[in-house]
Order: C-alpha cells, then sequence, then structure tokens
C-alpha cells in the first residue's frame, strides 16, 4: 500500500513530512501491525505486507498531535498493485470549529408489553472546518443534543464513533471524541416511559436533515416544522414518515401517538379505587332496595361500616399523591361516618 499524507490548513495544504505510517492487518480475530514507513519530503509513504491474507482487510494510520487517522480499508483479494491511499491530518482546537448535526433520524417503535417504547437515533456530525474538534473534559463535550426529557436507559452503539465516547450528560446526549472535519455517524438508543400519548424531540441546535419513523401509522404532528410524507415499510414493519428540512434551533417536535395502553403494574393504584367505587355502589343500591325502615344511611351500622373500610382503601390508594386539602376531607368524612355508626350501634342495642 502506498499513498500520501498532507497537512490542510486555511491558508494552503501541504505534504506532512518524515511521520510514521502504519499498515495494519485486521481479521476477524484481531488486528496487528504489520509494517510501518516514514513519509518523504513530498509526504508518500510505501507500505508492504510479509503475507497476502485474503481473509484480512488492510488500512494504514498516522498519529498527529495525539489523533489517529485511518485510510479507507481495502480487501487483499482482487488487488494484484498496489494500492494508493491519501491521508489527511489536521491540527487540533478545543474551541473550535462548531460541530452541527447534518442529518437526525429516529425511529419510535411501538410500545411493549410494559408500556415503554423504544426509540433508535441515527446522528451524523458534521465538521466543515480545517481543524479537529477535540476536548478532554466531560463538562464541555465537543457535541451534545438535547433528548426528550424523561428518557431513559440511554445506549450507544459502535458506529464511526465508539461507543464508550457517547454519553448521557443531563437530558442530552454528548460525544467526548475527537471530530475531525467531514462527517462522522453516531448512533445511541433510550425509553421513552410507560403510557406515552405523545412524544416531543427538543430541537437545541439546527438540523440540516430530519426524518422521524414512527411504528404508529395513525401518528400526527401537533407541533414543529416537519411534513408527513406517508407510510414507509421497513423491514415488516409500517412506519409512518415525517421529514423537516433545515429545522431551526429553539424548535420542538411534538407527535400525537395513538392510546398505547397501559402496563397491569401502573394500573394497580386505579384499579383498588375502582373496585371500592364499585362495592360502594353496590352497597348503594342494596341500601335503596331494603326496608322503608332504612330511610337513612345511619340507620345501618353494617352500610355505614362498609363506608368507612371503603373510605380508607380509597386514600390508602392514593397516599403517595393525596393533596392536604383531600386528607383533610377525608379525615373530616370518616369522623362523621364515625359518629354516624357509634349512634346507630347504640340504637340498634345488644344482638342476641
Amino acid at each position: 500500500m502506498s499513498g500520501r499524507v498532507f497537512l490542510p490548513s486555511d491558508a494552503d495544504t501541504v505534504p506532512l513530512v518524515n511521520h510514521w505510517v502504519v499498515l495494519h492487518q485486521v481479521k476477524a480475530q484481531g488486528g496487528d501491525a504489520v509494517d510501518s514507513s516514514r513519509t518523504d519530503r513530498f509526504g508518500v509513504y510505501q507500505l508492504r505486507a510479509p503475507e497476502r491474507d485474503t481473509a484480512a482487510v488492510y488500512l494504514a494510520s498516522v498519529r498527529y498531535r495525539g489523533i489517529a487517522y485511518f485510510s479507507v480499508p481495502v480487501h487483499a483479494i482482487g488487488i494484484t498493485t498496489d494500492t494508493a491511499s491519501t491521508l489527511f491530518v489536521y491540527d487540533t482546537s478545543s474551541v473550535e470549529p462548531l460541530v452541527t448535526t447534518a442529518q437526525r433520524q429516529i425511529v419510535v417503535r411501538a410500545p411493549e408489553s410494559n408500556g415503554t417504547r423504544s426509540v433508535l437515533e441515527l446522528i451524523v456530525l458534521r465538521n466543515q472546518g480545517t481543524l479537529t474538534r477535540i476536548t478532554n473534559d466531560t463538562a464541555h463535550p465537543v457535541w451534545q443534543s438535547a433528548i426528550p426529557p424523561g428518557a431513559v436507559n440511554l445506549q450507544a452503539g459502535d458506529s464511526d464513533i465508539s461507543a464508550a465516547a457517547v454519553y448521557r450528560r443531563g437530558d442530552s446526549v454528548a460525544v467526548l471524541a475527537p471530530v475531525e472535519p467531514g462527517e462522522k455517524r453516531i448512533v445511541f438508543s433510550y425509553l421513552l416511559p410507560p403510557a406515552t400519548s405523545r412524544v416531543s424531540f427538543p430541537i437545541d441546535q439546527a438540523v440540516g436533515r430530519l426524518q422521524v419513523l414512527i411504528e404508529d401509522t395513525t401518528a400526527i404532528v401537533e407541533e414543529g416544522p416537519v411534513a408527513y410524507l406517508g407510510v414507509e415499510a421497513v423491514e415488516r414493519l409500517r412506519l409512518a414518515n415525517f421529514e423537516g428540512l433545515t429545522v431551526p434551533m429553539g424548535s420542538t417536535v411534538v407527535f400525537r401517538l395513538s392510546n398505547p395502553g397501559f402496563a397491569m403494574t401502573e394500573l394497580a393504584p386505579f384499579v383498588v379505587v375502582v373496585a371500592a367505587l364499585a362495592l360502594f355502589g353496590g352497597l348503594w343500591w342494596w341500601w335503596r332496595r331494603r326496608a322503608p325502615v332504612a330511610a337513612v344511611l345511619g340507620d345501618d351500622p353494617d352500610v355505614l361500616a362498609g363506608q368507612i373500610a371503603l373510605l380508607d382503601d380509597a386514600i390508602e390508594a392514593r397516599a403517595a399523591s393525596a393533596t392536604d386539602a383531600e386528607q383533610a376531607a377525608y379525615a373530616k368524612r370518616r369522623a362523621e361516618l364515625k359518629a354516624q355508626l357509634v349512634a346507630a350501634l347504640a340504637r340498634r342495642g345488644p344482638q342476641s
């Protein structure tokens, strides 16, 4: 493999002289450096593997200012002459240029059995300058972008940037790895909480092209500069397709989804309350059907005791969310029922 190494700048592009270039042989089991040489005064390098391995791919690398730059991988099969590969290296900066979002593709899946929805994002980062943007500080990432509030379990996948260099920072996803001039892709996923009927994507920086695919063909746009393009079929999935071009910073894109349903564990407190109300309704019907002597509720101690039990069950089911006013109303009503129960028992007298 042979080629040249250049150092671009705003003023000119010059050969990189007297720098080591390494030839890597990479197979499924791993990779090794198999040759190295220095560039000449024209930036030219020449590398040779000791033997041709048709199960391997080969690529050249050069390190400049602490950053490694790699050539496009080539396969040994079918190569009969030297392969020329031009490498570019760059000076670095921790303050410029701005790394922008060229594309953002979002896939929102249908709800799982527990009500959560998984979201996959592929983002194309663009560095349009002549410096590699770097940082060593997680508080000042090379790039970051907001994700939906309440999203959990963010996981990065390997792409053009190592998953280890993609991390969560508050309600944003951030990149710590160097981003050289050109484009880089990152992939990550997260979960939206159960019972989400609306999903909101904050746009805290301009996006050249935004595409959102939702596994819900009834999804509609409530807010944001995106248009509905119809239904897209992807590997037996039917996805509502939305797209926006040159989406400005400060936008919010909101979608209304179909009713996702609830996990049964989410419904437990409501089931208790509904059951209590149903039981109370049954008791009320039973009381209204009783003999005419039950002209007032206070006449029957059994019904009063049942009402107190229902009241206790209802407030216990909402113990964590009951307001002070609701707690006070509960205490007042319970005291009234208890007084009626004591009076009713006194009127009934001792039972044989």
